[in-house]
C-alpha cells in the first residue's frame, strides 16, 4: 500500500523533511508531532492499484475530438484510455 500526501513539492532545489503520524496528519519534524501542533498535510493511505489515469484528459478528448457522429468506436474508446496519462503508475504486479 503507497500514501497520498496533499501536500505542494519543494521547489528550486529545496527540500523538506516530514513525519506522518497514525491518523495521517503530517508535520514539519518529530517535535512537533510528538505535541500534535502544527500539522501542515493531510497523508491517506493508498491501496493497491493497476494505473490511476487522468480521467479529466479522456472526457476532453471525447467532447473535442473529431467525432462526427458523436459516436465513439469500441476501438478507440479503448485507445483513449490505453493512452491517457497516468497520474500514479501501477503498483509493481498489478
Amino acid at each position: 500500500m503507497g500514501v497520498y500526501i496533499d501536500m505542494e513539492m519543494p521547489t528550486d532545489g529545496s527540500c523538506i523533511q516530514i513525519v506522518i503520524d497514525d491518523d495521517g496528519k503530517v508535520y514539519p519534524d518529530i517535535e512537533k508531532c510528538i505535541m500534535k501542533m502544527g500539522s501542515i498535510a493531510k497523508a491517506l493511505p493508498v491501496p493497491p492499484h493497476g494505473r490511476l489515469i487522468d480521467q479529466d484528459a479522456i472526457l476532453r478528448e471525447i467532447i473535442h475530438g473529431d467525432y462526427p457522429n458523436q459516436w465513439i468506436d469500441k476501438n478507440e474508446l479503448l485507445r483513449l484510455f490505453r493512452n491517457a496519462p497516468a497520474v500514479i503508475e501501477a503498483e509493481e504486479g498489478e
